[in-house]
């Protein structure tokens, strides 16, 4: 099995202040999941679900979000600069 074949499901997951540096979350499913203060440098969330996902005070400096569901996800105070946001889905009011 190929590991392009496996989809992370983390729905509801607690990961506050979780060091995910430069991981691989292609696809993931993160609906609400808790990432406040998550350590997400260079991390690769393309095509992930994210959607009312805590991010609050989230580290996302040059993170991939390409084509990412960030439906109601709260970003407030998230750093994000350099991220990759191309054809994400920001929902009503977002983006």
């Amino acid at each position: 099995m190929s590991w392009r074949s496996l989809l992370l499901i983390l729905r509801n997951a607690r990961l506050k202040g979780a060091d995910l540096y430069r991981a691989c979350l292609i696809g993931a499913k993160l609906n609400r999941a808790d990432l406040r203060g998550a350590y997400l440098e260079r991390a690769d969330l393309s095509w992930a679900t994210l959607e009312n996902a805590d991010l609050n005070g989230a580290y996302l400096r040059g993170a991939r979000l390409k084509d990412a569901d960030l439906t109601g996800a709260d970003l407030d105070d998230a750093d994000m600069f350099e991220a990759d946001t191309t054809d994400a889905e920001w929902g009503k009011g977002g983006g």
